[in-house]
């Protein structure tokens, strides 16, 4: 080992290598190397034909006709490379030609043995500065034809004997600082995708093709990436694998599974998406509505994909930070609207901000209820439950509800929730999307009313236990002109073994028989307890007509009877407090003013008309 080391030893070596007639004949071949690359190739190679056969290569890859303004170079080392300038591609009829793209410069790499016969062999192309032009046409054909070479691709897709196109070499295809410009005839939309680079991996037809492309869309910057195993089976209608992923800052998504490009396309995976903000992205897309406030959208589930139906089955969905899971069948239907039918379980659900986030921020009425025009666009079936949901103060548990939305007609109907301790079942119902106003209907049984009041900010003597609310109420004024004074219909109370809260029934008496008048506030302090509470109301243009409210308690009863002009909050009310041994006088008097501290008038504090 000593030796080997040697100094000695390794300048002796290097003398006899260079000494040797093996080095000579590797200078020698660098030489004649270079020489044939640098000086004989390109006397043998015709830059002409070349020119040429990279317009026809050109043509017949991309089924448009090649056009080459510029004077080719062509380089050999380190090896071979053609390079074209001012390239154009273009279609439709001979006698008026359309641009179809173009590009600063197009270069590619060739065969020497090739080329040298006379038909080079092209490959690993970069393209500088290209632009496509990609229109659909009002009968839906595209204004690039299939380029014949891969009409023979897909047709040898499905063949049993292999035909030699399918080993035709493609290599790499890099484009730097491309656009693209779509132009859709049937929606009348146009689009324009910039700054487009990055590289696509395709060796041959038949061998699976990757993309890795950047590009910059309405000001976003956009990452796009694709492969597939056999893209030749993809476009023959047969099934391959896919991959691809989308990424930018409104939107990303993934989608991982089988795919088909036939006429009727099909696709079946696992499927991402992760929406940042709903404005953002319908500001992105150019929409012309925006929701409220702030949404995000998170989406994982297993997608079946047709060209009218998309199905997602065990889906795990975000909407603004409520999570659900469940399925949703995507109905697009080129006659008539969208169609979205499902089942999603919540655990919280904040509906108020729900609402707001996804919405459209339409014009609002008076009661502060978005228009709902937009309900004619869209149809649904859908079946909610959620553990707690709230809308503002008011708070459910374990609800479940459906929501139907059908030719502008919509309705909410919930089965079951339980709120305030008690039951409620109810049904909110538009026509033609609102501006034939609507119905609310609910019944909520056994339920505390005390914490409902104070939450919607009711205040005054209110009779509160346990008992039947329900409410039978129409409106047929337009949901975007709407007032609470426009709806008609009818309110029933019945409760057990409560009280009416601030009043003092005997002091009440006291003030009443005294035959002066008093605000109820002067009676105020205590409570009523009851045995019973029947309360029934008639809603009409902004009155309440009271038919009946009797509350029974011990020894007493408490009748009222009148009109409650509750857009004003204003009373006009007759009353009586009658004791059950009827050889006592009841009570009367008469209420007025506005509520909650009405005035109380003894009829004896009343003169009789002269």
């Amino acid at each position: 080992m000593k030796r080997f080391l040697d100094p000695a030893s390794i300048k002796t070596g290097l003398r006899d290598l260079l000494s040797s007639r093996a080095l000579a004949w590797m200078v020698v071949g660098a030489l004649i190397l270079t020489v044939l690359f640098k000086v004989a190739l390109p006397l043998f190679v015709s830059t002409a034909s070349v020119k040429v056969n990279m317009e026809r290569a050109l043509s017949s890859w991309t089924g448009a006709q090649a056009s080459i303004a510029g004077d080719p170079k062509i380089s050999f080392w380190p090896h071979p490379v053609l390079t074209l300038h001012s390239v154009t591609f273009k279609g439709g009829d001979a006698a008026a030609p359309e641009l179809l793209a173009k590009a600063d410069a197009i270069a590619a790499g060739f065969d020497i043995l090739a080329a040298l016969r006379g038909t080079p062999v092209f490959y690993d192309f970069r393209l500088v500065n290209p632009v496509f032009k990609i229109e659909r046409r009002v009968d839906g054909t595209l204004n690039w034809r299939r380029a014949g070479w891969m009409a023979d691709a897909i047709a040898d897709a499905s063949s049993k004997t292999p035909l030699p196109v399918r080993d035709t070499p493609i290599g790499d295809i890099d484009i730097e600082n491309g656009t693209v410009e779509l132009v859709d005839r049937v929606t009348a939309t146009a689009y324009r995708v910039t700054s487009v680079s990055g590289s696509i991996e395709w060796p041959t037809p038949a061998a699976r093709i990757g993309a890795k492309l950047s590009a910059v869309m309405n000001g976003e910057r956009v990452e796009w990436s694709i492969a597939c195993d056999e893209p030749m089976r993809l476009l023959s209608g047969q099934n391959s694998a896919i991959q691809t992923s989308f990424s930018s800052g409104p939107l990303d998504f993934s989608f991982d599974g089988i795919g088909n490009a036939s006429s009727a396309a099909f696709a079946s995976g696992q499927l991402q998406l992760a929406v940042r903000s709903l404005p953002t992205l319908l500001s992105w897309y150019g929409a012309t509505t925006q929701p409220a406030s702030t949404g995000t959208v998170s989406i994982d589930t297993s997608v079946t994909m047709s060209e009218e139906t998309m199905k997602m089955d065990n889906l795990s969905l975000a909407l603004n930070g409520a999570s659900a899971t469940g399925v949703l069948d995507v109905v697009w239907r080129p006659q008539g609207t969208p169609r979205i039918d499902g089942t999603l379980a919540f655990d919280q659900l904040d509906l108020a901000s729900l609402l707001a986030s996804f919405l459209p921020a339409l014009p609002k009425s008076d009661s502060g209820i978005p228009n709902m025009a937009f309900l004619n666009e869209i149809s649904l079936d859908l079946r909610l439950s959620a553990q707690q949901a709230s809308y503002g103060p008011v708070a459910f548990t374990d609800i479940a509800a459906g929501v139907m939305v059908e030719k502008g007609r919509a309705s909410v109907d919930i089965g079951d929730a339980s709120y305030s301790d008690g039951s409620l079942s109810g049904r909110i119902a538009l026509a033609n999307g609102g501006a034939d106003g609507g119905a609310l209907q609910f019944t909520l049984k056994n339920a505390d009313l005390a914490p409902v009041a104070a939450s919607i900010g009711l205040t005054g003597p209110l009779p509160f236990g346990r008992g039947v609310l329900s409410a039978d109420l129409s409106t047929a004024e337009p949901l975007a002109k709407m007032t609470f004074g426009g709806f008609s219909g009818e309110i029933r109370y019945l409760a057990n073994n409560g009280a009416l809260t601030n009043f003092n029934g005997p002091e009440f008496e006291r003030l009443a028989a005294g035959g002066g008048f008093f605000n109820v506030s002067q009676a105020s302090d205590g409570s009523f307890a009851f045995t019973t509470a029947e309360i029934i109301a008639k809603l009409r243009r902004g009155v309440a007509d009271l038919t009946r409210a009797d509350i029974r308690g011990e020894g007493r009863t408490l009748s009222l009877a009148g009109v409650i002009p509750y857009r004003s909050g204003s009373l006009a009310l007759g009353g009586a407090i009658r004791p059950d041994d009827t050889t006592q006088p009841p009570v009367r008097f008469f209420i007025g003013g506005s509520w909650p501290n009405p005035v109380i008038s003894p009829l004896s504090a009343i003169p009789a008309p002269q």
